[in-house]
């Protein structure tokens, strides 16, 4: 995109990876547990909505995408109660898949999880929409484009996307590759950027109090070298 604008070198970038406040909020989006919507959670009406996936994936898919994408402890209930729902009618709205998942669940994790559904939904989302592979991609382009000492800011809300990025930016700002059980390096490596933030910086008491949604946001910074 930044080629097809005759953009070469940007001097910064902030990525705000949270789901936009508008889409949440739009009931019909179908992003919801608390709502009555149509399953879909497509970002760009485009593709495979929810419910196309959790009607025709196997129950060892759906668990991987519950597992992987969710790190949702129980996976294998939930994928196995979903294809039995199935079996009698599709699963076409929100609350119906926030029912079977709330019924795959032992009674005592219901009692302690307010929103046992939460999960399941983040993880579909992500597989809706291939929003890591997108994150992974973004980030190798834009760092591709930073001009030296320019920073890139990313702010995270679930522990998946700011692993990738945390990950992502030890890489980059590591100059020896070498595997721990040499004594020397031998690569020659040379480190692409450094790190602004050692930790992510996170909400402040005024900001949760003005935005409870940022209760979760991390804060991640690089400059490149």
């Amino acid at each position: 995109a930044l080629e097809q604008l005759g953009i070469e070198t940007i001097n910064g970038a902030l990525l705000d990876l949270g789901v936009s406040s508008h889409q949440l909020d739009d009931a019909a989006r179908g992003f919801s547990y608390r709502a009555d919507a149509p399953l879909d959670m497509r970002m760009s009406q485009e593709g495979e909505t929810a419910a196309d996936l959790v009607n025709s994936e196997s129950r060892e898919e759906l668990a991987r995408i519950l597992r992987d994408y969710g790190e949702e402890p129980f996976a294998w209930q939930i994928a196995g109660r979903i294809v039995e729902a199935r079996e009698t009618a599709p699963i076409e709205t929100t609350l119906q898949l926030a029912d079977i998942v709330a019924s795959a669940m032992p009674p005592a994790e219901r009692r302690k999880n307010k929103n046992p559904s939460r999960r399941t939904f983040q993880a579909l989302r992500i597989a809706v929409n291939h929003e890591l592979d997108a994150l992974e991609e973004g980030l190798d382009t834009i760092f591709a484009h930073l001009a030296p000492g320019g920073r890139l800011c990313v702010i995270t809300f679930h522990s998946l996307e700011d692993r990738l990025v945390k990950n992502k930016f030890r890489r980059w700002s590591t100059a020896c590759t070498c595997p721990p059980e040499f004594p020397v390096c031998v690569c020659g490596g040379k480190a692409k950027a450094k790190l602004i933030t050692r930790k992510p910086i996170e909400a402040n008491t005024q900001e949760l109090e003005e935005n409870r949604r940022s209760r979760s946001a991390h804060l991640r910074v690089l400059e490149k070298i």
